[in-house]
């Protein structure tokens, strides 16, 4: 049997896979043998004969008739559980010094796929294959979107490329799948008279926080982090500081120009002399209030006040708390500002043109860029 599996591969029998390779097209064989992949050179470059090569060594696969020249002896390989091995794995990455949101991350799903595994009677590393991680995906599919699928793909390709190196397994069983990165849609943030409503109608105690998120473009867990002393009312500069334990998400600090109208509204903020800039009010766990605001409520509170203002709000079709990034970014580069100065006042990650290698931005030039924005003033927005 004979069929086609795309423009460049055929398959042939049960086992053989033919493709063209290298800049003269010859053909290769591909197939499994005691275990291991092999490819061999049929030395032609016209299909037909490929095929019939092919043909040959199907029968003798399927005869047990053929030794593979290069077949080398069934490596040893280390025992240890899926759990040990991912424990292993993210020991590593922590050693690359990737973030601890990464991190985290990439812990709950190893955690995920060691659970679903053990429940199908597997437990080592070593007997994990293609069919079982298929299986898994299909039962991760309901729960996860196309990008947080993309990203279990991911991650699990890396986990076993690593444990492939580590002598954890004989062979990747992932080492041919391919999960395409869904392409982004672009869902835009709320326009600057959307973003006066919102202001007009927030509660004092979140007005000055969606200020931010709308005027500077920081990330909410960011601003949650925000102490007194990054807020440089004197010199104008609000600082995104990157500490220990509390690292921002690329790990990296930098600062946003004071616009004006953000400048009016922060001095409003009650704060002591140090510690937190944005306390959380009293609650019952916390009576005396001056906690850390927590992220997660405060983009509750901005959808709830959202679709009690009838604007599109929630992750699908609507904005959220990250969506004042894009409003930031988009009224910013409309006044005419350079893409390259508001990434630089977002701490986006630098595209591979040349222009983000040489650009440099000095702070004269970044606060009279930031003039420019028209943002308005504080009455706009504060009833």
């Amino acid at each position: 049997m004979i069929k086609s599996t795309n423009n460049d591969r055929t398959r042939v029998g049960l086992r053989v896979t033919i493709s063209p390779r290298g800049k003269n097209s010859i053909y290769v064989a591909d197939f499994h043998q005691a275990g291991q992949h092999c490819r061999r050179s049929l030395k032609t470059t016209v299909k037909k004969e490929a095929m019939r090569k092919a043909m040959e060594l199907e029968y003798e696969l399927e005869n047990g008739i053929l030794v593979h020249k290069t077949t080398k002896p069934a490596k040893e390989v280390a025992k240890a559980s899926i759990t040990e091995a991912a424990a292993d794995f993210i020991n590593y990455l922590k050693t690359e010094g990737r973030r601890r949101k990464t991190l985290t991350k990439y812990e709950g799903i190893f955690r995920t796929f060691a659970e679903y595994a053990a429940e199908q009677g597997v437990d080592q590393i070593g007997d994990v294959d293609l069919s079982l991680v298929d299986k898994y995906r299909a039962f991760r599919k309901p729960a996860l979107s196309a990008r947080s699928m993309s990203n279990e793909g991911g991650a699990l390709k890396r986990f076993f490329a690593w444990c492939l190196k580590r002598g954890f397994v004989l062979q990747n069983p992932l080492a041919d799948e391919k999960y395409k990165r869904p392409q982004a849609k672009s869902r835009g943030g709320p326009t600057l008279e959307q973003i006066n409503m919102i202001l007009k109608a927030a509660t004092p105690a979140r007005r000055a926080i969606i200020a931010v998120g709308a005027f500077a473009g920081v990330r909410i867990g960011e601003i949650a982090r925000l102490r007194v002393e990054d807020v440089d009312f004197e010199n104008g500069w609000l600082n995104i500081v990157s500490r220990p334990g509390l690292e921002t998400k690329s790990g990296q600090s930098w600062k946003v120009p004071l616009h004006s109208r953000l400048r009016s509204i922060l001095k409003r903020v009650p704060h002591g002399k140090e510690g937190l800039f944005f306390t959380a009010e009293p609650s019952r766990k916390f009576p005396s209030g001056g906690h850390h605001i927590n992220p997660k409520h405060v983009n509750e509170d901005l959808i709830k006040l959202l679709k009690k203002l009838d604007m599109p709000a929630g992750r699908v079709g609507g904005f959220t708390f990250h969506s004042l990034r894009s409003s930031f970014k988009t009224i910013g580069i409309h006044a005419g500002v350079p893409r390259e100065v508001v990434d630089v006042w977002q701490n986006h990650a630098p595209d591979r043109a040349a222009s983000h290698v040489y650009y440099k931005l000095s702070d004269q030039e970044s606060q009279r860029f930031m003039l420019i924005v028209p943002f308005g003033n504080e009455s706009q927005g504060v009833a």
